[in-house]
């Protein structure tokens, strides 16, 4: 687990939760955003990225990663609420990694009143994900391969539309 150095001043820590503190993001206790930005990229490269709210913190480094090569327990349809009869939409929403952790894999994570483990909650995601593996990935070769075969059919589209 690293701290990074932040560019913008932050006006809540939110300590009890993500138990970070302001000395944590000062000197050298803290990474340069850039050097942390160009460690994750390498680090992404041609592999698969787990875990469980994927965008939030992709969007906060800046960086994006392939849809074919992500893994989010948040967005795993099986793994996501199911909308209730009376809501107009029919979406299935995300469910919290905690009550994931509980109810998959009979863990306690995040428990109320202490600040959130980040390993923690890495560990949670992989085996969230490493319990459906087999179903998962067999979803995701349909998912490219539909795909290809979509971006084929579109490309023949496209040029005979330039003929």
């Amino acid at each position: 687990d690293t701290h990074v150095k932040v560019s913008e001043p932050v006006t809540d820590y939110r300590t009890f939760v993500s138990g970070i503190r302001e000395e944590h993001l000062q000197g050298d206790l803290a990474m340069d955003n850039d050097k942390c930005i160009a460690i994750v990229k390498q680090i992404l490269d041609g592999r698969i990225l787990v875990g469980h709210g994927l965008k939030n913190d992709l969007t906060v480094l800046g960086i994006s990663h392939p849809w074919y090569d992500t893994r989010d327990t948040a967005k795993y349809e099986p793994f996501m609420k199911k909308q209730k009869k009376d809501d107009t939409s029919t979406l299935p929403r995300p469910r919290k990694l905690k009550d994931l952790a509980l109810t998959k894999l009979d863990r306690v994570i995040q428990k109320d009143g202490e600040a959130h483990c980040p390993i923690e909650d890495a560990v949670a995601a992989l085996d969230l994900y490493k319990k459906a593996r087999g179903k998962w990935e067999k979803a995701m070769e349909y998912k490219f391969e539909r795909t290809m075969e979509i971006e084929f059919i579109q490309a023949i589209i496209d040029q005979g539309d330039s003929d």
